[in-house]
């Protein structure tokens, strides 16, 4: 079946949704906090990347550094969950570390603030005033998060595929209408799209042994797989940096033949994988 990528505000009820469709539905329940805790396999390290980044965004210079290995680990500990579809993944931002493959359903809730303003009075047990300003604070750090990290507006409805307003529809009337969507044939995960998302897994895990390697760790190096071959993408190399390189993609299970192309590193961009796939979108 489908993979449903839920974005949503702070306080936005989105949580009870997510838990009736799931039990009428009988996928599986996947959270940001869930991916953080795949990250902390590979170690401190990897945890301090997480938590130093999810602390700010103002610091560009200091935190861009982290960045592009948040990226790598969050995109591998994403790719290994929804493997096998079946998933409804809800966050903020985090349909963006994957391409737009046909099975990946992107849905945008929001809520009014006459809807939000009682719920964050209730669990903050504060005043309206308070709750008013928690929220204005957690969307404008979600909008900046997202724009750090990845160079988009969250709020840009052209990034998903389908926009609901629960001030206007009841939980049951939505979950109804998520629930027809991820069981539609033409939205189901075919042999083919689950082999695009075997090379993109493919390709996270050999990412993120290089990003979790001290001796590579400063590179940016990107994966790529074509034609049964990894191709490889980063800086000039000396040959003994290479051969370390190519050493550690090698290692990764699955990678049989491995290229190196120096010359560019670039970061994570969305739109040449999104541009790959696109003829696979519903028309």
């Amino acid at each position: 079946m489908a993979v449903l990528f839920i974005s949503r505000g702070t306080v936005s009820g989105v949580q009870i949704l997510i838990n009736r469709l799931c039990e009428v539905t009988g996928f599986r329940c996947l959270s940001r906090e869930d991916l953080v805790k795949e990250i902390s396999r590979h170690g401190d390290w990897a945890t301090t990347v997480v938590e130093q980044l999810s602390k700010s965004t103002s610091a560009y210079d200091h935190f861009s550094r982290i960045r592009r290995p948040y990226i790598v680990l969050m995109r591998q500990a994403l790719l290994e969950k929804i493997r096998e579809d079946n998933v409804v993944y809800y966050g903020f931002s985090g349909h963006l570390l994957v391409p737009r493959l046909k099975h990946f359903v992107r849905v945008r809730i929001i809520a009014p603030l006459s809807l939000r303003i009682p719920m964050t009075m209730e669990r903050l047990k504060c005043d309206e005033e308070s709750a008013r300003e928690y929220i204005r604070s957690s969307d404008d750090y979600q909008v900046r998060w997202a724009r750090f990290m990845y160079g988009r507006d969250i709020r840009d409805s052209a990034l998903y595929d389908l926009n609901i307003n629960l001030g206007h529809l009841s939980i049951e009337v939505i979950c109804d209408v998520l629930k027809h969507i991820l069981i539609e044939e033409d939205l189901r995960a075919s042999t083919e799209l689950k082999a695009q998302v075997e090379q993109l897994f493919l390709a996270a895990n050999i990412e993120a042994a290089l990003v979790v390697d001290p001796r590579t760790r400063e590179l940016e190096i990107d994966a790529r797989i074509e034609d049964g071959c990894v191709h490889l993408n980063g800086p000039y190399l000396e040959d003994a940096n290479l051969e370390v390189v190519m050493g550690i993609a090698r290692s990764v299970d699955g990678a049989a033949k491995v290229e190196y192309s120096p010359g560019y590193a670039s970061q994570y961009r969305l739109e040449e994988h999104e541009e790959k796939y696109r003829s696979q979108l519903p028309v």
